[in-house]
């Protein structure tokens, strides 16, 4: 149990780290929304990003840690 939720921690952490990398790189603010022109109409500073973290963690967590829970129920 400790083993899962350290392996959890670290992905959270890694995808935090790569968000955060690349924001130095962005500019300050950034378009975060197109009209139907393709003509940005909606501004966010770059560390609104790593907000959306919560995003590929959650695909993680659907994936890979729900197909290991799904794996165990067939084999225990």
């Amino acid at each position: 149990m400790k083993k899962r939720f350290l392996k959890d921690v670290l992905v959270l952490v890694g995808i935090m780290f790569v968000i955060f990398i690349v924001c130095i790189f962005l500019p300050e603010q950034i378009p975060v929304h197109f009209n139907a022109k393709g003509i940005p109409d909606m501004f966010a500073n770059k560390y609104y990003l790593l907000f959306a973290a919560v995003i590929p963690y959650s695909a993680y967590w659907k994936f890979v840690r729900g197909r290991k829970n799904k794996i165990n129920l067939f084999n225990g």
